[in-house]
């Protein structure tokens, strides 16, 4: 066999080599043995491979081969401007490296294949379409392959063989990575309307920018409205439970130059930018090495006028901490960041709305309640303890959170129909005669004829409330008032708030009686189930007492309640 005939043939086995290794679609591996077969062609002693990363300009260890010692090398990124990798690139042409040790453009910062003692390097760059892709080094080849034009030849042709593949793998793991972030940014957006938990929203929101961002924590701090002072309200990832109560005072730290400013702020090297606020990491024990921080904005209602106007304020800032395998933020990252802390400053303003109407709400229910509480004072704060009795109940019978909020509403309200019930009547010390007790049992319609009178059933919130107000009175079997309704005909509502409103009744002291003794109260309660009071609502009464979740008048009296 000819030498030319082995050389073809050898080229053949490669290019085969080349297609075989080409079939990897995950780039890790493709690179991984990419660079054995290059250091096995060129009977090299070691090698690296870089990527080229455009956002940051620089070159990244990928793959490091033929020196342990210098696999802590993988990861780290140096200028693309930089070294003989770098010098290479910008030549867009192979370069041969004779003494590496006392080459001028040798990068001994980075502390290369530490242990090994170089002598020759081959290093070239990877150009696709005139574009940089990365850079190969190999070192230490026999003088042989060095003085081979047709190895250096051969190596030439293979690189240019799997630049392609690199690139194809590069492409295909952007894209994956982009169909997953979109198929999360459509769950985060569809999760919106599924819960109004806005903890359990912020905690999906932030998981996911830690997942799909590939960074090693995420947090959102809040701006105080007091003092300006950002403070942390929630993080995900190492050391979060550290971090409770953090605080950055106002206009400090990058968090607080974009807080002020409103600007999305990149740090690849936090160490070296005078904004940095150390203060956090000395507190929680995390290393912060890089930085995505974006402003999160959300509309404020402004009344006055006919229409209420909306203007956008900064509310706080979010921040991603130190991509994995040491990467830099990509302008995807940074949109998909931005998007995600919009969709949390949402959540936030939604949630704050909602507090604040549900504070707004509970005050009304509160002040009628009380006005109740005014005409008839011997059973002053019957209602609020009602409602808790009720919603104590509730739990015990595993009601959803939508279900218990409305009892607690409901239930409050159930005996608002007695602001119509004379004053001579309510406030009798002695028992009421037929005429007056005839008239009190109507309180429950008149409570019903309040609601509908106002339009206040025509509110979500009160839509179940005239069962509270209507059956609390009533018995399962059919002798209660006012409308003579038995067995299922009484709503479960009306059943709950009919054994809340006994108990109170026989618990607490009365102008004709004292109030009875527990033991007493549970008798009368348990010998009235199953006749007048529901039996499952009066067991769950009394495990909730035994869960202390019960307190009787003369109980809440001791405790200052």
């Amino acid at each position: 066999m000819t030498t030319e005939t082995s050389r073809l043939q050898q080229y053949v086995e490669v290019i085969q080599q080349a297609n075989q290794i080409a079939a990897n679609t995950e780039l890790d591996a493709l690179l991984d043995k990419m660079l054995d077969l290059i250091i096995s062609v060129t009977h090299a002693e070691a090698g690296t491979l870089y990527l080229y990363d455009a956002n940051s300009h620089e070159l990244v260890f990928k793959v490091v081969h033929g020196n342990a010692a210098s696999e802590r090398l993988v990861g780290l990124r140096i200028n693309a401007n930089s070294g003989v990798a770098g010098r290479a690139l910008q030549c867009a042409e192979p370069l041969f490296i004779h003494d590496v040790m006392n080459d001028p453009y040798w990068d001994r910062a980075t502390g290369e294949l530490t242990g090994m003692q170089l002598r020759t390097m081959y290093c070239v760059p990877l150009i696709l379409r005139g574009q940089p892709v990365g850079v190969v080094q190999v070192f230490n080849l026999p003088a042989e392959t060095c003085d081979d034009p047709e190895e250096v030849a051969l190596i030439q042709l293979l690189c240019s063989r799997l630049v392609t593949e690199v690139e194809k793998a590069r492409m295909l793991e952007e894209s994956q990575r982009r169909t997953r972030r979109q198929q999360a940014l459509v769950e985060i957006i569809s999760n919106l309307t599924s819960t109004l938990d806005g903890k359990t929203l912020l905690d999906r929101i932030m998981t996911h920018a830690c997942d799909l961002l590939g960074v090693e924590a995420t947090s959102i701090w809040l701006r105080d409205s007091i003092n300006g002072d950002l403070v942390l309200h929630m993080a995900i990832g190492e050391h979060r439970e550290q971090l409770r109560a953090i605080r950055v005072p106002a206009g400090q730290g990058i968090i607080g130059h974009v807080v002020t400013t409103g600007e999305t702020v990149v740090v690849n090297d936090v160490q070296s930018d005078q904004r940095f606020y150390r203060n956090v990491d000395d507190h929680s024990g995390f290393q912060t090495r890089a930085i995505l921080c974006v402003p999160m904005r959300a509309p404020r209602i402004i009344v006055g006028g006919a229409r209420g106007a909306v203007e956008e304020q900064v509310i706080g800032g979010a921040q991603a901490l130190n991509p994995t395998n040491h990467r830099a933020f990509s302008e995807d990252d940074i949109s998909l960041f931005t998007s995600l802390a919009s969709q949390a400053a949402t959540v936030i303003r939604l949630a704050r709305l909602y507090e604040e109407t549900d504070k707004l709400f509970t005050r009304l229910i509160d002040a009628i309640t009380g006005a109740i509480d005014l005409k008839d004072p011997y059973t002053r704060g019957h209602s609020q303890r009602v409602s808790d009795y009720s919603v104590a109940i509730a739990e015990e019978l595993g009601l959803s959170q939508e279900d218990i909020y409305r009892i607690r509403i409901s239930s409050k309200l159930h005996d608002v129909g007695k602001i119509r019930i004379p004053d001579h009547i309510l406030n009798k010390p002695d028992r009421l005669d037929e005429a007056e007790f005839s008239e009190m049992r109507q309180h429950p319609t008149y409570g019903l004829e309040f609601l509908q009178q106002n339009g206040l059933l025509e509110i979500d919130l009160l839509r179940d409330s005239w069962q509270a107000l209507a059956q609390h009175h009533e018995r399962l079997d059919g002798h209660g008032y006012p409308n003579g309704l038995h067995g299922n005909q009484i709503s479960l509502v009306g059943r709950i708030v009919a054994v809340a409103d006994v108990f109170d009744a026989i618990s607490s002291n009365r102008p004709y009686r004292a109030a009875m003794p527990i033991e007493k109260v549970f008798s009368i309660l348990r010998a009235g189930a199953g006749t007048e009071l529901d039996a499952t609502c009066v067991e769950a009464l009394v495990r909730a007492r035994a869960n202390g979740k019960i307190l009787t008048q003369g109980e809440r009296h001791e405790d200052g309640a």
